[in-house]
């Protein structure tokens, strides 16, 4: 009965608020709950994607047949009784205890919720989960048709002796999908940009133009990156799994606009997916291919300008800098971590070992690698290790990383042996390190500190130990160093993924707080469920 009365009397009410001037206070008081829960919302979204997503993603996911990005779904009792939130209820949610407990993510993950992660999550709660962001249902669906019709004319404006050198990236397959926010969109155009530039051998950064009003189409110039070597874009469209021709479809207009294009590009794919080209060029054979990268490290060592043997002989901090510590963040045995000045920067060398070696313990054997030298020629055999692999990190020419992966004995592989090192966030699909792609996903800010346990604990005396003190540089020196090298990684990611990163009420947000865009896209590409509707985006329906 009161409830029919007041509906009755709304007229009413309204009325006299227009004419008194109270009904648009309440209004705008409305739209600004709506709004704050919105971005509450959203933000609470960017943590538990950033978290949580990689092992709960839907079903046959290893955290359990539920995606954590979809709202109805924590709420829901279907999924686990009681649900994994209780809206309003922080205190009762167990999604909300495993993470403040730090029980969430797995102990063997390094990336955690900060405490101001954890705040929001519990503040979303609070005010009573509201659901997640739909931005899909306010964007223009964008057709197959408009893509292919942006680039074509963008080719037709360009320069003919250009025209050969332009390819496009799209994301409009993405844009469609009413799963990906306006947020993961941002990420996504960060990551192509990130992408390109870490596989460029050019002195600098060069920022993918959008030339589509959805700004979801971006062209680029092969000879920026120096792809324009050999047939290194014929080697990405024979990789490229949906490459598709229209001429022979009914179609009129696909029919030309396949023509155009191959006479404009003179390729038959001068338009790939952007999420498919970051998830899959950033790992072997297309990483080693387009960023020139030779098979062997002593190889990459000569192009750079770095004589490891030499500095090994003749230590000082600016030359060779090492440090030794029980376990890392990758490997289950010792590690031990050297770094060197380099033609564009610095060039650092890991060097890992299989639990079964016998060489392996740095305190005894700090002295390594016993390969560094000819045989019989190591001026401390009985203090060397011997190591069954590494990773090597080296600034590219504007700044950002590159990565090779080796052996041993020195030859590039594309993985690493899992009884050596693993990759906890399975960024490549496995717990596999990938060369290239785990590698940008875990170094998300260019070197990661580290504590020398071998200076002051090896177990060398005599020259040995001599040794040890100029090769293993106390605390303050080695910090100088990789400050340094983190500030030169930063300067570049900057102006690579900054201009696509910092808008909106992320403006002044520092580059360090934002969520790596590479491992994120690829993580997306590969876990993406498709339901009906991500299905038909990726049908262009």
């Amino acid at each position: 009965m009161v409830r029919r009365r007041h509906r009755g009397m709304w007229p009413l009410v309204i009325l006299a608020g227009l004419l008194i001037g109270t009904a648009p206070r309440t209004a705008r008081g409305d739209a600004k709950d709506q709004e704050g829960a919105s971005a509450l919302a959203r933000q609470a979204r960017g943590v538990l994607k950033q978290y949580c997503f990689r092992c709960h993603h839907g079903e046959g996911s290893e955290g359990g047949d539920f995606d954590m990005l979809k709202q109805p779904e924590l709420l829901s009792k279907d999924v686990r009784d009681p649900p994994l939130v209780a809206a309003g209820k922080p205190a009762e949610s167990y999604l909300f205890e495993r993470i403040a407990k730090n029980q969430m993510p797995p102990k063997n993950i390094k990336e955690r919720p900060a405490d101001a992660d954890k705040e929001l999550i519990r503040r979303w709660i609070e005010a009573g989960a509201p659901a997640f962001p739909d931005d899909a249902t306010r964007r223009s669906f964008i057709t197959l048709v408009s893509v292919l019709s942006a680039a074509r004319d963008h080719l037709r404006n360009a320069d003919a002796t250009d025209r050969p050198f332009l390819r496009f990236f799209t994301l409009h397959t993405l844009a469609n999908n009413p799963s990906v926010t306006d947020d993961d969109l941002r990420s996504a155009r960060a990551a192509l940009s990130k992408a390109i530039n870490s596989l460029s051998r050019k002195p600098r950064i060069v920022v993918p133009q959008a030339i589509d009003q959805t700004r979801t189409l971006f062209a680029v110039d092969l000879r920026d990156f120096d792809w324009d070597r050999g047939s290194l874009w014929l080697a990405v469209e024979r990789a490229y799994p949906y490459g598709l021709k229209y001429d022979g479809l009914a179609d009129e207009t696909l029919r030309r606009l396949d023509r155009d294009l191959f006479d404009l590009a003179g390729c038959d794919l001068p338009v790939i997916r952007a999420d498919w080209f970051v998830a899959t060029a950033t790992r072997p054979p297309l990483y080693h291919s387009l960023l020139h990268l030779p098979e062997n490290a002593s190889l990459l060592e000569q192009e750079l300008g770095v004589d490891i043997a030499a500095d090994f002989l003749q230590p000082r901090p600016d030359r060779i800098a090492r440090a030794g510590f029980a376990r890392s963040g990758v490997s289950g045995q010792n590690r031990m971590v050297e770094r060197h000045d380099a033609q564009f920067g610095a060039y650092w060398k890991s060097y890992d070992f299989k639990p079964t070696n016998g060489r392996s313990n740095l305190a005894r054997f700090p002295l390594g690698p016993l390969n560094l030298f000819p045989e019989g020629r190591h001026p401390f055999p009985n203090q060397s290790f011997s190591h069954d692999g590494g990773e090597i990190i080296f600034n590219l020419p504007n700044g950002l990383q590159g990565y090779l992966l080796v052996n041993g004995k020195n030859a590039r592989i594309d993985a690493g042996p899992i009884d050596v090192v693993g990759d906890a966030l399975k960024t490549a699909g496995t717990p596999e390190i990938v060369a290239g792609l785990s590698c940008m996903a875990c170094h998300k800010h260019g070197t990661i500190t580290f504590q020398d346990e071998i200076r002051k604990n090896s177990a060398v005396f005599g020259g040995a130990e001599e040794q040890v003190r100029r090769l293993y540089p106390e605390k303050p020196v080695m910090d100088r160093l990789l400050q340094q090298d983190s500030d030169r990684f930063l300067a570049a990611l900057e102006k690579a993924v900054g201009p696509f990163l910092r808008e909106g009420a992320d403006k002044q947000k520092a580059i360090r707080e934002f969520p790596e865009p590479i491992g994120e896209l690829a993580r997306f590409y590969r876990l993406n469920y498709l339901d009906l509707k991500a299905i038909a985006s990726e049908l262009d329906l």
